[in-house]
């Protein structure tokens, strides 16, 4: 094949491949893309916490708009069907469902910011707990309220999270179908605090500031459980490793007891307006007495187990 051949069917080639359209590369998946269906989504949403020192004043609250091929009004209903999930073996198992907790109908809605049919739904704690056929006295830390919402259209399709797609439940389309409200209570002991170290094995003392660090879900650590006394007894150095404790609705308890050299702490500790005082000692001889103060001359806001 000579040289012009080659460079005229180079040419033609170029001519084609721009008029031809590949339909897996559109560059923005649209919800026409993804189902014919409908769903409701998250406009905006407060704290879903059931707060265990406040369950009064606990609220949910969040709006969401419908979409389906008009902008959500082929929605004729919108269901949240609750489960309650109880975890406190004091009372028993008093856990249900699921049951119909709310439905709402197109007389319930109105017009987004967008043009959709939209609702804003509020759901306070007292509420959630009585339809549970519970009582507030009975709710306690770990106790989860699951919601399933369901959106059923005018030709009588219904749809859930368990048939729609991955990406209506994700963060592009923010499909708002299930959530959780679970039981607990805030902590908040994070933060730098005063103490002073007494009794340490080697006979020093120590003073200064020592860190309470947050490890999510009410658990915690100090950044030197030694409290000074590796620094005054070995010159520099801080005790760490599995040593922890956790906050259970102001309920505090040591849950780790092994340092980064395997060795295992035990603990005496008193809390008294102010001070808490930790007693502690390892396997490896080393001990000491920590006391730890509130910020501000205040109490400490929590209680030992």
């Amino acid at each position: 094949m000579n040289k012009f051949k080659i460079l005229s069917l180079i040419g033609g080639l170029l001519l084609v491949l721009p008029g031809c359209k590949d339909e897996d590369l559109a560059p923005i998946l649209t919800f026409e893309q993804t189902q014919q269906g409908g769903y409701p989504r998250l406009l905006q949403q407060t704290n879903k916490l059931i707060n265990l020192f406040d369950i009064s004043g606990s609220v949910y609250q969040y709006t969401v708009e419908f979409v389906d091929l008009e902008k959500g009004n082929l929605v004729t209903e919108y269901r949240l069907e609750l489960t309650y999930d109880d975890n406190n073996p004091e009372n028993g198992d008093k856990s249900l469902g699921p049951i119909v907790y709310k439905t709402f109908g197109p007389s319930d809605f109105t017009d987004s910011e967008n043009g959709h049919k939209s609702i804003t739904v509020t759901i306070p704690a007292t509420e959630v707990i009585a339809a549970a056929n519970s009582t507030p006295a009975e709710i306690k830390a770990g106790d989860n309220f699951f919601f399933k919402g369901f959106v059923t259209l005018k030709d009588g399709g219904v749809y859930g999270a368990a048939n729609s797609s991955s990406s209506v439940r994700g963060a592009a389309f923010r499909g708002h179908f299930d959530f959780t409200m679970p039981a607990a209570c805030p902590s908040n002991l994070a933060g730098t605090y005063q103490y002073v170290t007494t009794d340490s094995w080697c006979g020093g003392t120590a003073s200064g500031s020592i860190t309470i660090q947050a490890l999510g879900g009410g658990k915690y650590q100090f950044n030197d459980w030694s409290f000074g006394s590796y620094g005054v007894c070995y010159g520099g150095g801080v005790a760490a490793g599995d040593l922890n404790f956790t906050d259970v609705c102001a309920v505090v308890r040591f849950t780790g007891f092994t340092d980064s050299y395997g060795d295992r702490w035990s603990y005496v500790s008193e809390i008294n307006g102010n001070d808490w005082t930790i007693q502690w000692e390892n396997t490896y001889g080393e001990s000491g007495t920590a006391v730890i103060k509130y910020p501000n001359g205040g109490n400490w806001p929590i209680t030992l187990q």
